[in-house]
């Protein structure tokens, strides 16, 4: 684990955005699942997801957007004040510009702000943190990190390893430099040689769009999907992180002096239901620290975080100071865990995205 302190840096301010359109599990299940459909879903923990509505347009810029504004209404300095933005998402608008530019624009921020995207998958709000936090230091202004995906567009209804887990959402933080906080302890690990237990194959530069990416077929795992959805080994990706997230959160902790019964929140990302009660288990973290939001909303990637703290701790991370230790982990395979303290912050909690 490669391991680092940010100090200088606080939470200003967060919030989280998802699509008002529910698909309730159960009934979506049950033609692909069968008589398992129930023992699946108290398996995984997702009863409900929230996506954008099929043909709808909505994406996670228009997400991250509506985070954003909500956010900005309750500070007092103006858009010219910000830094930058930093942009993480796997579904950008275009390949070509970026999103963060696009956002930059419609926040009117100033010209010579800095705008840039980074391509991360569960992982990336904690690595959105630590590089939107360099970002703010560097400036020594606020940064925005935009934080948000919609994998609905890219996962197959046919497909039992991912057909009941992913939702789509936006989220939005601001980052702003203070000498006086405490510092930031971060901890990171990736192992790019099982880059294909969790990949989209097709569609890119290694594999382009072809006639036959649309194409939904019977592959050897025994998955129903296009080339250009999402591919998972569910048992690989669970033995990489039962294996590698509690050594590497432990480590963190270590390296910030705080002992495990004295972390107030532990924010995991909202993979599946069994496997963050592992984790939490392994660490030695009761699970009534451990908010979850997967029920409800799904996996929306990179999201769950930002959706799990607006959606269970808005209210405390209004008036009170919390000691968090946060965990994303998943595609590279990768993880990125840090200890910060959230709040007092502005956190006006999760955003509906209306259907119209």
């Amino acid at each position: 684990m490669k391991s680092c302190i940010l100090e200088g840096i606080r939470i200003d301010g967060i919030c989280a955005c998802v699509p008002s359109y529910t698909v309730d599990n159960a009934t979506f299940g049950a033609e692909l699942f069968g008589d398992r459909i129930e023992d699946t879903l108290k398996v995984i923990g997702v009863q409900t997801r929230r996506i954008c509505p099929p043909g709808s347009g909505i994406t996670s810029l228009d997400l991250c957007m509506e985070a954003a504004k909500k956010l900005l209404e309750h500070h007092t300095f103006s858009s010219s004040d910000l830094g930058g933005v930093l942009f993480v998402t796997q579904t950008p608008d275009h390949d070509m510009p970026n999103n963060s530019s696009r956002a930059a624009h419609l926040l009117g921020l100033p010209k010579n702000c800095s705008a840039v995207d980074t391509n991360f998958g569960c992982s990336g709000y904690v690595y959105g943190l630590w590089l939107a936090g360099l970002m703010a230091r560097s400036l020594d202004a606020p940064v925005l990190l935009m934080d948000g995906d919609t994998q609905s567009n890219c996962t197959s209804p046919r497909d039992r390893a991912t057909a009941l887990l992913f939702g789509d959402a936006g989220s939005a933080t601001l980052l702003v430099p203070d000498k006086k906080a405490k510092p930031w302890h971060f901890g990171f690990l990736t192992d790019g040689s099982q880059q294909k237990v969790l990949m989209i194959p097709a569609g890119r530069a290694r594999q382009p769009f072809d006639e036959h990416s649309l194409e939904y077929r019977e592959w050897p795992d025994g998955g129903v999907r296009r080339p250009i959805d999402i591919r998972m080994d569910g048992m690989a990706v669970f033995n990489f992180v039962v294996r590698n997230v509690p050594p590497v959160l432990t480590e963190v902790l270590k390296n910030a002096g705080v002992p495990a019964d004295a972390v107030d929140r532990l924010l995991l990302h909202q993979a599946n239901l069994f496997m963050i009660e592992q984790v939490a288990k392994q660490i030695g973290i009761s699970r009534d620290k451990m908010p979850v939001s997967l029920d409800r909303y799904g996996n929306s990637s990179s999201a769950t975080l930002p959706v799990t703290i607006c959606s269970k701790l808005a209210g405390e991370l209004q008036t009170e100071r919390k000691r968090t230790l946060l965990a994303g982990f998943g595609a590279g395979l990768s993880i990125a865990a840090a200890s910060i303290e959230m709040g007092p912050c502005i956190c006006p909690g999760l955003l509906e995205y209306p259907e119209g």
